[in-house]
């Protein structure tokens, strides 16, 4: 007893002498600033007043105060937020003010206060105090400080830490022994009620007076000094009319225990934030809460979010999450930020039918999750939010779906009709599933895919089909590369549709047919997208907005002949080098109804004799082209400048033009001799195709028809291409090695040319009758005409008939850089080979074993 009292004097001498200092400082700072305090219009000046009818609201809030100037006493409101008050002692300046209804104190470094600071004040109805330094003081006492306070409808006092100071915080229990909470006469007259725990000893004391609290709305900040463990329901006992409960916790919370508010029957909403709970913890705490409020049948909405402190958690949603189907008033569940994925493919069954709204952004499920495992058994859900779906500690696979994985599916295909209408699924570290052809969702108007980049890069064909009355569409960057051709036909209520950040390039110009069903589109947006070709919006006759910037359209081709109510078209950092006389025409015939805003910056722009148009267009004319100055511009000797003075550009270039008209025929000449040259070209080019085609058309194969259809009669088996030089080797070798020894009939030139015809007709004809092509190669063939010839007509009639019909065969050594390459491709596409240099009568046995092999081959 006497080392406690010795405690307790020396206490209370560390405060005097405290008091005293600070008193003290008081009267040094009012002895200077005295002229100024008794200068009650310069005072007034640094705080605002405001009357409506009877009130008085006096807003003191920013100014860098350090103690409360003097208020009016009619006040009725008045706001000290966010000042440097940091000690309210001994002048109360709230005395007097018996009107005074709110005040707000929050955002200031306040560490000490007088117990009487709120005496008299018999109608204050709101007291706010929010990131306070008031745990500093340990002596106070609420219940002395709210003496009185009887209609305090609203109280808040929560505390911060210094940004300087380090801390590890410690249970509430072992470090204040305050006034017990149910012991406060007015925190239990007040109907909100927003309170770190840090201030207040929780454990129920039996010996204390009980209070019924009538607070409905309850805001628990447990942990930025001390935390509690553990709530249970003996601290919520004595608040029977709880409507909302909101906790954050910042700290550790080992667990909720599983009837930690299972009295709470008046309870509509509940949120619990941030608890940051070690691994393990947090799905027993999922599981404890929703045991909690298995019998709340109030409850409207279920709010826990980011629990699981980064790590990702396997989830049982069968095994994890109480049954809730009771709780018929249960609309809306958030489990935000809370890194859950499931564990396989499950039921998820355990919502009631009244949920209407389910937020799962910030985890870590896939779409196949959300589909087959959330939507399948929760049809009526209006709102989903899986956006950020990427917290995620590892890579998990993707399971594709087994009609055998959920029993309860029906085995017959049937409509599976979904209540949804608002759905969003971002950031997806998974592949997307789009579901089933069967999957309907009628009232599906907002759908938001976008920042996916393990799409399936398409979008398939069933899409629209499914979701008819989609208003809004995003899937912007998701590395998409292909739409089928019916995957938006039926979106015919799509008013937005943003496909920006992608690949569609790919799909070249039939994109603009896949958007052609869009007819109440209005917002179209598909931005970087390496486009090149885009040729009609004419169907979409509602268009407003139009962006395709960060493409590769070297001209702007589709007509806006009725897209007459388009605003904004943006075509920036694209390679347009000119606008058509139709964009001018159509974009003239807009302007002329309502403004309308045209970007071309990041093209660059021609200044010639032939856009002279264009310039006096953009000149004269009433569509805003924005930042028009910035627009670059390129003359025909390679010089490139700004549009900043296009109107003296226009004038320099008409002058220059008009003097060129005399060049005009010489131009035309050149024109026509560059035709002739690049005709000659292309004819030269293509002179093997040209030839093989004129040849084919006069040539009648025979055909006999077999059960696959219609097969060609061949009348050789192989055709023979030598030069004179090779000879002994090729006519005499294949006389005796492929005719007499092994049965093959070959069409050999000297032999079994039609006399009388063109020697290109009879190689034509050779080769189209002959079922296989042999080539024997050599330096002499290289030079020969014919030869080359009867290589290119084979190669032809090879690509055409897409038959296996070339073998080559190299009977001597030839360098690589002296072989052509027409001769190369065929080297390098087909198999060849090598006549024996040895002449062994067995390897050339083998050889023409092969040869025979090649050409009988079915």
């Amino acid at each position: 007893m006497k080392r406690l009292l010795i405690f307790v004097w020396t206490m209370d001498l560390h405060i005097l002498s405290s008091v005293i200092l600070f008193q003290t400082n008081i009267y040094i700072s009012y002895s200077i600033t005295a002229p100024l305090i008794m200068n009650n219009d310069k005072l007034k000046q640094r705080c605002d007043e405001r009357r409506v009818t009877t009130a008085v609201y006096v807003d003191c809030s920013n100014r860098n105060l350090t103690s409360i100037p003097p208020l009016p006493k009619l006040a009725t409101s008045v706001d000290l937020t966010n000042n440097l008050l940091r000690m309210i002692l001994f002048r109360n300046p709230f005395q007097g003010m018996s009107d005074l209804r709110e005040i707000n104190l929050s955002d200031n470094p306040l560490e000490y206060v007088s117990v009487n600071l709120f005496t008299g004040l018999f109608n204050l109805s709101k007291l706010i105090i929010r990131n306070s330094l008031l745990y500093k003081q340990t002596t106070l006492v609420l219940d002395s400080l709210l003496a009185g306070l009887y209609n305090l409808k609203e109280f808040s006092l929560t505390f911060e830490i210094p940004k300087n100071r380090k801390f590890s915080p410690v249970p509430c229990s072992f470090r204040y022994k305050s006034q017990p909470f149910e012991n406060i006469d007015a925190i239990g007259f007040a109907e909100i009620l927003e309170i770190d725990t840090a201030l207040l000893k929780w454990q129920t004391n039996e010996t204390f007076k009980k209070v019924i609290y009538q607070t409905k709305s309850l805001h628990l900040i447990n942990g930025f000094v001390c935390f509690y463990g553990t709530l249970t329901n003996r601290q919520f006992y004595y608040m029977p009319f709880l409507e909302m409960i909101k906790i954050d916790n910042i700290f550790l919370t080992s667990k909720l225990t599983d009837n930690f508010i299972t009295t709470q029957k008046h309870l509509q909403h509940l949120a619990i934030y941030g608890p940051n709970t070690p691994y393990g913890y947090a799905i027993d705490l999922i599981y404890n809460v929703s045991v909690s409020i298995s019998d709340l049948y109030k409850l409207k909405t279920l709010l826990l979010n980011g629990i699981s402190n980064d790590l990702r958690l396997k989830f049982h949603c069968s095994l994890g999450l109480h049954n809730l189907s009771a709780l018929n008033s249960l609309q809306t569940v958030s489990i935000i930020g809370n890194s859950l994925s499931f564990n396989s493919a499950e039921e998820c069954d355990n919502f009631p039918k009244s949920l209407q709204h389910l937020d799962l952004q910030d985890n870590c499920f896939s779409s196949y999750d959300i589909n087959y495992s959330v939507l399948f058994f929760n049809k009526q859900i209006k709102t989903l939010n899986a956006s950020n779906q990427n917290r995620c500690s590892f890579k998990s696979l993707h399971k594709e779906w087994k009609q055998t994985q959920f029993p309860t599916q029906p085995a017959v295909e049937t409509k599976n009709v979904y209540d949804l209408e608002w759905f969003v699924l971002t950031n997806s570290k998974e592949p997307l599933d789009f579901g089933e052809s069967n999957d309907f969702y009628p009232n599906l108007t907002y759908m938001d895919l976008s920042s996916n980049f393990k799409v399936n890069n398409k979008i398939p064909s069933f899409f629209s089909s499914c979701r008819p009355s989609m208003i809004f569409f995003n899937m912007s960057k998701c590395k998409l590369s292909e739409i089928e051709e019916y995957s938006l036909s039926n979106l015919s209520k799509l008013e937005t549709l943003d496909l920006s950040s992608n690949m569609l390039g790919s799909i070249g110009c039939v994109l603009s047919d896949r958007l052609s069903n869009l007819v109440s589109l209005e917002v179209l947006n598909i931005a970087d997208n390496q486009i090149n070709c885009f040729n009609s919006v004419r169907s979409m006759r509602n268009l407003q907005r139009l962006n395709m910037s960060n493409n590769q359209l070297q001209s702007f081709d589709a007509s806006l002949e009725y897209n007459l109510n388009l605003e904004y078209i943006d075509l920036s950092n694209n390679r347009i080098s000119k606008l058509s006389e139709d964009n001018m025409r159509d974009l003239t015939a807009i302007a002329g109804q309502h403004n309308v805003e045209v970007i071309l910056s990041g093209n660059v722009l021609l200044c010639t004799c032939d856009t002279l148009q264009i310039l006096e267009w953009m000149i004269k004319t009433k569509v805003k082209l924005v930042k028009r100055n910035e627009y670059l511009c390129s003359y025909s000797n390679g010089s490139i400048s700004t549009l900043k003075e296009i109107s003296h550009i226009y004038s320099s270039l008409n002058n220059e033009c008009s003097h060129k008209s005399t060049l005009i025929i010489f131009i035309s000449v050149i024109i026509a001799f560059f035709l002739v040259m690049v005709s000659g070209i292309l004819m030269y080019k293509f002179r093997w195709q040209i030839r093989y085609w004129y040849y084919k058309n006069k040539i009648k194969i025979p055909y006999k028809p077999t059960s696959y259809g219609y097969e060609q009669i061949f009348e050789y088996d192989v055709f023979i291409s030598y030069a004179s030089e090779d000879y002994e080797i090729a006519r005499s070798g294949t006389l005796n090695e492929l005719e007499t020894k092994r049965g093959v009939h070959a069409c050999i030139h000297e032999r079994d040319f039609q006399p009388g015809e063109s020697i290109a007709l009879n190689i034509s004809k050779g080769i189209r009758n002959s079922r296989r092509t042999i080539l024997f190669v050599s330096d002499s063939f290289l030079k020969s005409e014919w030869c080359m010839y009867e290589l290119n007509i084979a190669r032809m009639e090879s690509l055409h008939s897409k038959r296996k019909l070339i073998l080559t065969v190299m009977i001597e050594t030839i360098p690589y850089a002296s072989i052509p390459f027409d001769v190369l491709d065929i080297i390098n596409t087909y198999t060849y080979l090598k006549y024996p240099a040895n002449k062994n009568d067995k390897d050339i046995n083998v050889f023409w074993n092969k040869c025979a092999e090649f050409v009988l081959e079915s």
